[in-house]
């Protein structure tokens, strides 16, 4: 199943319904390898009226060629202050996040900074009226580490596969993701045709983060207009441009 990529996601787990939630910030941040810029303040606002339990910690993003997100434990990248915590209601607590990886960066590393709340018990008479947690909040936020030098480029292909359909690969040979907003995809045979994928042939790629060193791929039935090539090219464009 294709994980849709956002700056946010929010679980909630909800029995019964009573509301304790909180608020994170940044959603998103770059990270320079060493320096000042190396280093992130997030804030963390417990908006409700009972005290909650939070954990952070990072992830290393890995995004395979369908698109589903696989992440692996980051922790060797990032040294987290404090990365368990208790907040009291309606106060805000800081957290440090400093990037401890590689300072030689060729390519930019992308990760998650992940804020969740912890089950806590609510004492006695409230378990016993059945007011256990209630929901409990995640915050998947966007963390990047800038490379050294801001390379732009993506690579199409396109290959018939064995079952006789045409399976579409963009892949990221830059130093930094691109998002693919706005993605036009153009398939030309070589006996000169030419074709556009609808919206629906290119759903599962439009919008996507290709990350760097990643792939994505498409695959659709071969169309009319291009039935009588044996090979073919593919072009791409979109409405991105990198900044930190």
């Amino acid at each position: 199943m294709r994980r849709k990529v956002l700056s946010l996601l929010v679980l909630l787990i909800i029995f019964p319904f009573s509301l304790m939630a909180y608020q994170l910030s940044p959603l998103n941040a770059t990270y320079d390898s060493t320096g000042a810029g190396s280093a992130k303040v997030y804030t963390i606002v417990n908006d409700s009226d009972s005290p909650i339990a939070i954990e952070v910690r990072a992830e290393q993003r890995i995004i395979d060629i369908d698109g589903n997100e696989n992440n692996q434990d980051g922790s060797a990248y990032f040294m987290i202050q404090p990365n368990k915590m208790i907040i009291k209601p309606d106060s805000t607590q800081l957290v440090r996040v400093q990037y401890r990886g590689p300072q030689t960066v060729t390519k930019e590393l992308s990760f998650r900074i992940i804020s969740e709340q912890i089950a806590m018990p609510r004492g006695a008479q409230e378990a016993e009226a059945g007011q256990m947690i209630s929901f409990l909040f995640v915050y998947s936020t966007s963390a990047y580490v800038k490379p050294s030098r801001i390379v732009e480029s993506v690579s199409p292909s396109v290959t018939k596969t064995d079952d006789g359909k045409l399976e579409i690969v963009i892949e990221n040979t830059g130093s930094v993701h691109q998002m693919l907003n706005n993605l036009q995809i153009t398939l030309t045979g070589d006996d000169g045709s030419s074709y556009s994928l609808t919206e629906d042939e290119k759903a599962s790629l439009s919008g996507q983060n290709l990350l760097t060193d990643s792939k994505l791929r498409t695959i659709i039935d071969i169309p009319e207009a291009l039935s009588g090539a044996s090979s073919f090219n593919a072009e791409v464009s979109y409405d991105f441009s990198y900044s930190a």
